[in-house]
């Protein structure tokens, strides 16, 4: 009787072995294939980072060839779409998506071919037509498009920020901008409503104010009452296109969204505290500055201006060695277009009747009048002259770029009415990119008159040297993408990264193969300026 009961304990213990042994198998599987998986996302993500690493080179690259030709590099889908990294079995070249300009039939094969692209987007909250909750571009934005925290005035700031804070139902507007201009501000008085270290100090953890300019527009976070509600509004995966869950109320995040079918992007889209540039012409040498002494501007003309390629005639020369040997005094100029009095202007571009205004004094005016410098020569002036108090290096910051600004930035420049605003937005549209090389354009295309021309110039330009950059690594073949954005500053050929963040855990969030946000179709031609 012993042996048949001991073989029907054994039996048992061998089915339990065994079953242990497929549950140690079974999990050492299960960790492979995770490892194995884990591997493979590792990998993935790095050659998406370094696809997109890829994109902000193609970015330097065009900002070397086209330094402020902004049609090669603000909305250039040829440049910036879809582009190749690497591809098993073909090249840029002969690239199908580059030739059907879509990528819908590569993503709709069975096996797509293992290809690694970037796309270099932006939203288009310029847009005047207002699409601008559906539509975006692939291209680059010059931080001078934007409001620079730390140069504007306290009227721009409270003119910007007001409509925007309004159109967030923020009731404490003027708390805010208040909070704010204390958090700027050298000194300890606090304005009706805002805060000082008296403030912060009883926070936890306490802190104390800057006291000083501010080193990024997330530093707004620090000051009191704004909050990331504030500075991004209901774009919380900061594509500025108004995507289903920031239109759905309390639904999902974010949950204070209106539900109203309009994107309220909040205020950081339109401020910068990156926005400066040296006194150069457009060739990156130093401007002649007519507050040197005669010598030396006269010695400097004659090497910029060669009598082979004179861009600006000897009468107009000789017009401004006349006013130094004048004692002329250029330092009470505004600007160096104030020496354009506008003799020649065709008759659609001066203002009705009325007399245009001469700067400085009675007899500053009166020098000013014999002025032989022709609409013709305004670009070149502009580009090579200048009359500010003193050449720094660190330049002339929170001029806004009058050819890529939006609307609402453009309208806190002075004098510029909302008709004006959208004479000069529609006007740009139309530019060639030799015309838009300098502000001489709104005066040739009518989009101002002389006067305007004159209250504005100290405060516009047309150039860009401080770039925001956002690039989409990822594949045609894998789901894996990075996103990062980056703020970059052009020091003549050299490009220095002043910001960084990984936007990845926002989502992919720009439909780069939407045809209906992202126009499909495009045609891939070589970018130009």
């Amino acid at each position: 009787m012993r042996g048949p009961r001991r073989s029907a304990f054994i039996l048992p213990v061998v089915l339990i072995v065994i079953g242990l042994l497929a549950l140690t198998m079974a999990g050492f599987i299960f960790f492979v294939r995770a490892e194995t998986a884990g591997t493979i996302a590792v990998i993935d993500g790095q050659q998406a980072r370094l696809a997109a690493e890829s994109g902000l080179e193609e970015v330097i690259a065009s900002l070397r060839l086209y330094p402020h030709g902004a049609t090669a590099w603000f909305d250039a889908p040829q440049r910036f779409r879809h582009k190749l990294v690497w591809a098993a079995g073909y090249d840029r070249e002969s690239d199908p998506v580059a030739k059907s300009g879509t990528r819908q039939e590569v993503l709709a094969a069975a096996e797509p071919v293992a290809a690694w692209r970037f796309s270099v987007v932006a939203d288009r909250y310029f847009d005047p037509s207002g699409t601008e909750n559906r539509s975006i571009r692939f291209g680059i934005t010059p931080e001078a498009s934007k409001l620079n925290l730390n140069y504007a005035t306290e009227e721009q700031i409270e003119a910007l920020l007001r409509p925007l804070l309004a159109d967030l139902q923020v009731e404490n507007e003027e708390e805010l901008i208040a909070a704010l201009l204390d958090w700027r501000d050298a000194d300890d008085d606090l304005r009706p409503g805002g805060a000082e270290a008296s403030y912060y100090n009883t926070l936890e953890p306490p802190y104390s104010p800057k006291n000083g300019p501010f080193d990024s527009v997330e530093e707004l976070l620090l000051v009191k009452g704004f909050s990331p509600a504030i500075l991004y509004g209901e774009d919380t995966n900061r594509n500025g296109i108004l995507d289903p869950n920031e239109d759905d109320g309390d639904q999902s995040f974010p949950y204070y969204d209106n539900r109203d079918g309009i994107l309220n992007r909040g205020i950081a889209p339109f401020l910068t505290v990156w926005s400066r540039e040296p006194d150069t012409s457009l060739d990156n040498k130093p401007r002649i500055n007519l507050n040197r002494d005669a010598a030396a501007i006269s010695e400097q003309i004659e090497r910029v201006f060669t009598p082979e390629e004179r861009e600006v005639c000897q009468s107009t020369i000789d017009f401004i060695l006349q006013l130094k040997q004048q004692n002329f005094n250029f330092a009470q100029l505004h600007s160096v277009a104030e020496l354009y009095v506008g003799a020649d202007l065709p008759e659609r571009v001066i203002p009705g009747e009325q007399e245009q205004e001469q700067p400085g004094s009675g007899a500053a005016a009166q020098a000013l009048a014999a002025s032989p410098i022709t609409l013709e020569q305004l670009p070149y002036l502009l580009d090579r002259f200048s009359v500010l108090p003193g050449q720094s290096t660190q330049g002339v910051a929170g001029l806004i770029n009058i050819n890529t600004a939006p609307a609402r930035v453009l309208a806190l420049l002075p004098e510029l009415t909302p008709e004006v605003v959208g004479q000069i937005v529609e006007a740009r549209a139309t530019l060639n990119p030799q015309a838009a090389r300098t502000p001489a354009w709104l005066l040739t295309t009518g989009a101002v008159d002389l006067t305007t021309f004159h209250a504005i110039m100290p405060y516009i330009t047309t150039k860009a040297y401080q770039f925001h950059v956002e690039v989409i690594g990822y594949a045609d073949h894998r789901r894996a993408f990075r996103r990062y954005e980056w703020v970059m500053e052009m020091v003549g050929p050299i490009a220095q990264v002043r910001y960084f963040r990984d936007l990845t855990p926002l989502g992919l969030a720009f439909p780069v193969d939407d045809p209906e946000i992202a126009g499909e179709g495009v045609s891939y031609g070589q970018a130009g300026p």
